[in-house]
């Protein structure tokens, strides 16, 4: 697996955690699913039902999102998030 893409908005104080690489063959990524998870936190999913980035807003009060994202990918267990 490359190395996520973690990004964050100061403007907005988001983040958006990439847990793995799009995967290529299913679909734009312009259309994935989503799924309000939890405070400020929206999971977006690829087209193979598996889920592919954490948005966490106002992430600067919220260290257990980023710790939790961090953990799925160091475990390599984006499909448990």
């Amino acid at each position: 697996m490359s190395d996520p893409v973690i990004r964050y908005y100061k403007e907005s104080d988001t983040m958006a955690i990439q847990l793995r690489p799009w995967p290529g063959d299913v679909g734009d990524p312009a259309n994935v699913g989503v799924r309000d998870a939890g405070t400020d936190l929206v999971i977006h999913y690829a087209g193979d039902g598996l889920p592919w980035l954490w948005e966490i807003e106002h992430a600067s009060r919220h260290p257990e999102h980023i710790a939790e994202a961090l953990k799925h990918i160091s475990q390599g267990d984006a499909a448990a998030a």
